[in-house]
């Protein structure tokens, strides 16, 4: 049975005795029936690690294209809040805090399931949410009308995209090295391995070090400013 949450190597080890993480994904790029489900992709694009290994495997790609399809549901934001709170009293039994990443894979690919998105986190405010994002015009956008996003939200602009050059250096964002010694003496907190420097982080500067499919390396190109 696929389910709307998950959990992956990573998560279940960056959660230590306080956080339960798990995570939501659709289609790298775009899926099956060409909606673009990474709008501001950019040079990410060519060496995306959610589009090799096992996100390649047929298995994977069903599941992905039905998470999609359900964020496509008139009763989505529902669905996502029933598996919530499944997910969530299980982790109270156990004496730690849900925490939910928005996209292993894919971004946020419209407003309207933007807003879906700020909608459940609205009503789950025990929740900690977090996402690495391109969408960098459309989150100014969302700021005019709403200045203030869900106080459990950690949002991460993610260098790679399109709309670069908007982020700002005081923003929470990321950025790719090609070492880990890059990544350190740049001055970035290392999230490759645990996820939960990227909601912790106090500086806001989450370094990750490549690891899409190696003939397609990449590096960041360009500073935040």
């Amino acid at each position: 049975m696929t389910h709307l949450l998950t959990q992956n190597a990573k998560m279940k080890k960056s959660g230590g005795d306080t956080y339960s993480i798990w995570n939501f994904g659709i289609p790298a790029f775009q899926s099956k029936d060409g909606l673009k489900t990474c709008p501001m992709a950019g040079v990410c694009a060519k060496g995306c690690y959610a589009q090799a290994g096992a996100y390649t495997w047929t298995p994977t790609i069903k599941a992905y294209e039905w998470r999609l399809a359900q964020t496509q549901l008139p009763g989505f934001t529902e669905l996502m809040s029933k598996d919530i709170l499944r997910r969530q009293h299980t982790a109270e039994r156990k004496g730690l805090t849900l925490v939910i990443r928005i996209h292993d894979s894919g971004d946020f690919y419209s407003g309207t399931y933007t807003q879906n998105w700020l909608h459940i986190m609205e009503q789950h405010p025990n929740v900690i949410f977090y996402a690495y994002t391109k969408m960098v015009a459309m989150f100014r956008h969302i700021r005019k009308t709403r200045p203030d996003l869900p106080d459990n939200f950690r949002l991460i602009f993610s260098e790679g995209g399109r709309q670069d050059r908007m982020i700002r250096a005081t923003e929470r964002h990321s950025r790719v090295f090609d070492t880990e010694e890059a990544l350190i003496d740049a001055g970035y907190d290392d999230a490759s391995n645990d996820d939960t420097v990227a909601f912790l982080s106090d500086s806001g500067k989450i370094g990750l070090v490549y690891h899409g499919v190696e003939s397609r390396r990449w590096e960041t190109g360009s500073k935040a400013s």
